[in-house]
């Protein structure tokens, strides 16, 4: 307990000297400008005179649409594959005046506090506002109208609809909160990857921030423009980030001391990166079940032992959970992994073996046709023909395509972002499967797909499962 007064002060004197993230500031505001520019014909008086005349010359309930693609295109540069363009998009449908006003604002803040600010602050507060909504069960101002399935207006509203449970209303009203949160991470990730120009510790921090969440938040904090507007200067996660380092780094050595380079090929890229996955895949369930009888801290309590206390060593990674977990992730991202990590927490063996034949499937995939062009599956297979599909869907396919849409391309980035390089043309590849851009992957990696083994005749590759 001595030791702390002197840990704090060593970790203010580093962030006292940390650089600020490396953004593209200027591309980001040019760009929302001329996102404004066009959507600002929205909020007119002229225009909406216009659809009140067309819609009284026909059917008074019928929409009059004025899509723009340009706008379309501008939001999801901006915004990423978040619910943000896609309350755009409803604006130039619906044509609510309340409605585009609203959007037209957040607009406007965006661009002031990226202008005034910079990038990271923007990026911190959005997280820090998703977080105080949902810690303190009160709705931001900023959360947009069309929030993945939820309608924001009708979940949040303070009057309990008739019919309904009170219990349920807030059950929804709190998953309203974690998806704000969740999409508020989404787009941190979106524009490290997007204006972070190549950096890998904006790279690194969009990981962490898809993987981990909070972790990534708090390496958002580090920035000095962040630091300086009077954030809680604890820096205590950078524990966590130090433990993983460095037992990622165990488990590269301990990788190149078990192959047999001469018989692995090992290799030229990217031959290199689906022997490791496959190493990886057969090695984990091993640990898991030699583990299995034997008393273990679960990977939540490890994380905050950690970031308490500080970083631990560890003989051997394989018998570690919190290194087990992070393999886990790197292997199938949060949510494809849970049935394997949580069927080993809790000791649940239907559970556990599920999560194994999932881990198995994968690597049959990559085994047949390597990882790039595993990636480029789980966008291929969940991607809607047009950008309308979605919205106009029923409830129950609406949730399928977005359960499909956007868990399966955070997942392929998760993967990409712990297995790729740091090069450029990989953080394009990894942007690309977060924003299900088939064309910009196929760009960046097809060069390389056709170094991979192909299918068997007759067998398909298959899009991992996610609950």
């Amino acid at each position: 307990m001595g030791d702390a007064p002197n840990t704090t002060k060593e970790l203010h004197m580093t962030v006292a000297t940390a650089k600020p993230f490396n953004m593209d500031e200027q591309g980001f505001l040019q760009t929302i400008d001329r996102l404004l520019e066009r959507f600002n014909q929205y909020t007119s008086d002229r225009c909406c005179e216009n659809v009140e005349r067309a819609r009284n010359e026909q059917d008074a309930g019928k929409s009059i649409p004025l899509f723009d693609d340009v706008v379309h295109e501008l939001a999801g540069e901006l915004f990423g594959g978040t619910s943000w363009p896609i309350n755009l998009d409803m604006d130039m449908i619906v044509l609510d005046r309340f409605q585009i006003g609203y959007d037209s604002e957040f607009l406007i803040s965006c661009r002031n506090v990226v202008h005034k600010y910079g990038m990271s602050v923007w990026l911190y507060e959005m997280i820090n506002d998703a977080s105080i909504a949902l810690a303190t069960k009160r709705p931001s101002n900023r959360m947009p109208f069309q929030l993945g399935l939820f309608d924001t207006r009708e979940v949040l509203q303070k009057k309990t609809l008739k019919g309904v449970k009170h219990g349920s209303v807030k059950r929804r009203q709190h998953e309203c909160m974690e998806e704000y949160l969740r999409q508020t991470y989404r787009l941190s990730a979106y524009s490290l990857l997007r204006w972070g120009n190549g950096d890998s510790r904006a790279a690194d921090t969009a990981l962490m921030l898809l993987a981990y969440g909070g972790l990534g938040m708090c390496m958002l904090r580090e920035d000095p423009k962040v630091v300086s507007l009077g954030c809680d200067p604890d820096f205590r996660y950078r524990h966590v980030c130090d433990q993983l380092r460095d037992m990622r780094i165990k488990a590269d050595l301990d990788y190149v001391c078990s192959i047999d380079l001469s018989v692995t090929g090992s290799l030229e890229y990217p031959s290199c990166v689906d022997a490791r996955y496959l190493y990886d895949a057969n090695r984990i369930v091993e640990a898991y079940r030699t583990l299995w009888n034997e008393p273990t801290k679960s990977a939540a309590q490890l994380l905050a032992e950690t970031e308490k206390d500080g970083p631990y060593e560890v003989m051997d990674i394989w018998t570690d959970p919190l290194y087990l977990h992070d393999l886990a992730l790197s292997l199938l991202g949060p949510e494809a992994s849970y049935p394997l990590e949580e069927g080993f927490r809790l000791r649940d063996r239907a559970m556990f073996e599920k999560g194994v034949e999932e881990l198995g499937r994968q690597a049959d995939n990559v085994r047949k046709a390597g990882l790039l062009l595993t990636l480029a599956g789980y966008i291929f297979f969940a991607s809607p023909e047009r950008h309308l599909d979605t919205m106009l869907a029923s409830r129950r396919n609406h949730k399928r395509m977005l359960d499909s849409y956007e868990k399966l391309g955070e997942m392929a980035t998760i993967i990409a972002l712990y297995r790729l390089p740091r090069d450029s043309g990989s953080l394009r590849a990894a942007r690309a499967l977060l924003m299900h851009e088939t064309g910009v992957y196929a760009d960046e990696m097809g060069k390389y797909m056709g170094l991979a083994g192909e299918p068997n005749e007759g067998e398909e590759e298959t899009s991992p499962t996610v609950k």
